[in-house]
């Protein structure tokens, strides 16, 4: 006869409890289901003579996505679908020792439900993910206590921490576009290009979907949330006359289509981005270069986003490294051990503020992917790293969560970095001079915008993998200029950076009293591993650990010695023919002829 442990069934006594008084009678379908499935699973699920689960969870995510993707004014994909998405978490053992942290992620087992509310198919699904999920506990809890028969624990933490029972509800808001409407903005901005000879290559991608994600675990925690999402991504690329590949691109991110689809603002910047690209091709290529240099606006804030924000995340490697040894996130994020020591100059301060809604900020929510309240968390004080964004998997010296569990991990939200000592950009420009004559350089070096690592050209496997928390690469400059002392500006044709450490921001020298928002997606691992999947041209999701989009706040920030440089490497040569469209194909096409598509 089988018998249950002590602590399963007082959960099962707990939860029967919580679903009493959560209940109500319009409750939805799917929670209906995963409550019902819930108390069946902590009243019968046991293997004879084995560990009853101690922690259950069960997550749904209902999905209506459509995408559209253009190039030179033809439409080459378009799509809209829909999918439901269980997923279960099942611990056993008890929260100092259990079946996780043994490898990347929980002890997890997912599988598509069906779109109509049908009960009994729903719970059918449930059940046997539960039962999947169950029998992968036993069996890695059984090999990780196998595998530390065989080698010493550098430490002592826990698996799981203790979280309040938390409740919460949005009502469902699934308003979104027409398809045509993302088809129509995707073609008229890819045909701006066909005014643009020195373009090479170019593309504009819209997606816009609606996900509400359903809750529950077994300590009665639940929740029902809205987490809507929208892209439009226009991206260019050029070659110089010695080949030296160029690319630039226009991104809005978004809780809403109506928010950035604003065609006419959009048009603008990818004139402007023609534009760029176009001045880029004849600038003169970046020399050696040490010295001071002052990053605005989008450089600031992607700048801060590429060094910081992947550390700032309370990343735990596997107990037992075993063959994950190497993998980007396998020795952790090095900011662990920097807790109460400086790592931004003591001028600066950095909160993340998931409460933040509008202006411009897109990160925010009010319940994590465990179901733990969000709350502002204080992470960096005059300088000092304070803590770090955690989820309920405890890392050294923090044995909380910070409620920020998104997706496998933890992700920031809405970051806030701050100055005690802001200065206008007049002061800054001036201080930037003081430098460049403090250190005899000819000019000193401002940058506007960086690459963000989602959108280089070319991708391959460099890109598409991230080279994890160890390691610091800044993305190229699209748009840098050399600086005299008379205020002449002389733009720079692409600039790669080197040296940069994680140290970087301790050595700001100043930065100015007006700030940037800026939101951008965010990788899981804090960063590493990930693999980017489109279909048809339009982003699909990131895998390996997660994707979502967070929002920084930054002021300008100057530097008194950053190197830049050429691009290392060899650089293909350009098309050997010139572009059809802007030969005699394109005369005819422009003399009336109408184009298909």
């Amino acid at each position: 006869m089988k018998t249950r442990s002590r602590l399963a069934t007082w959960v099962a006594a707990l939860f029967s409890v919580c679903v009493l008084a959560a209940a109500t009678a319009g409750e939805d379908v799917l929670m209906q289901a995963m409550r019902e499935e819930m108390t069946r699973t902590l009243e019968e699920l046991q293997m004879e003579d084995l560990e009853a689960p101690y922690f259950v969870s069960f997550t749904v995510q209902d999905k209506a996505q459509m995408g559209a993707q253009a190039n030179f004014g033809a439409l080459l994909s378009s799509n809209e679908s829909r999918n439901r998405t269980l997923t279960v978490e099942v611990r056993v053992g008890d929260p100092s020792f259990d079946n996780t942290n043994f490898s990347f992620g929980p002890s997890i087992q997912t599988a598509a439900l069906p779109l109509e509310d049908d009960v009994a198919e729903i719970r059918r699904q449930i059940w046997l993910g539960t039962d999947a999920a169950y029998k992968r506990a036993l069996e890695s809890i059984a090999a990780k206590h196998a595998a530390l028969q065989n080698e010493t624990r550098s430490e002592e933490l826990g698996d799981f921490s203790a979280a309040e029972r938390f409740d919460y509800s949005e009502e469902s808001n699934r308003d979104l576009p027409a398809l045509r409407e993302l088809e129509t903005l995707t073609r008229r901005l890819s045909e701006l290009f066909t005014r643009m000879p020195e373009i090479k290559e170019s593309a504009a991608t819209a997606s816009v979907g609606h996900q509400r994600t359903y809750y529950l675990n077994s300590e009665g925690s639940s929740f029902t949330r809205n987490d809507p999402s929208a892209l439009v991504r226009v991206t260019a690329q050029s070659q110089a006359a010695d080949g030296t590949e160029l690319h630039d691109f226009v991104v809005a991110y978004g809780n809403a289509w109506d928010a950035i689809a604003d065609e006419d603002d959009l048009a603008g910047r990818v004139n402007e981005m023609g534009q760029s690209l176009a001045a880029r091709r004849s600038a003169a290529a970046m020399d050696n270069y040490i010295g001071p240099v002052l990053f605005e606006g989008q450089a600031a804030a992607e700048l801060f986003a590429q060094v910081l924000v992947p550390r700032i995340v309370g990343i735990r490697p596997p107990d037992v490294l075993g063959r994950f040894t190497g993998f980007p996130g396998a020795s952790g994020n090095p900011f662990v051990d920097k807790i109460g020591a400086r790592v931004m100059a003591r001028s600066l301060s950095l909160v993340d503020d998931p409460t933040l809604r509008g202006g411009g900020f897109s990160g925010g929510r009010a319940v994590d992917d465990e179901g733990v309240s969000t709350r502002i968390t204080s992470l960096v004080e005059n300088g000092i790293l304070k803590t770090l964004l955690t989820t309920r998997n405890p890392v050294r010296g923090i044995d909380v969560s910070s409620g920020s569990r998104r997706g496998f991990g933890p992700s920031a939200s809405n970051l806030v970095l701050t100055t005690r000592q802001g200065m206008s950009r007049e002061e800054l420009l001036a201080e930037l001079m003081v430098l460049v004559g403090e250190s005899q350089a000819e000019y000193g070096i401002i940058v506007r915008r960086l690459g963000t690592p989602g959108f280089r050209p070319a991708a391959n496997l460099a890109s598409i993998f991230g080279g994890g928390l160890q390691q610091v690469t800044v993305e190229n400059s699209i748009q840098a200029y050399k600086v005299y002392p008379d205020g002449q500006e002389e733009l720079i044709q692409i600039a790669q950076f080197a040296g940069i450490a994680d140290s970087l921001l301790k050595e700001v020298v100043a930065a100015s009293d007006s700030s940037t928002v800026y939101t951008f997606g965010i990788s899981g691992f804090g960063g590493g591993a990930q693999i980017r999947v489109e279909i048809g041209g339009v982003p699909f999701g990131m895998f390996g650990g997660g994707r979502s989009i967070g929002s920084v706040s930054v002021p300008d920030l100057l530097f008194e010695e950053v190197s830049m440089r050429k691009p290392k490497g060899n650089v293909p040569n350009p098309p050997v023919a010139s572009h059809p469209y802007f030969g005699e194909l394109g005369s005819v096409r422009r003399a009336g002829l109408s184009r298909g598509g």
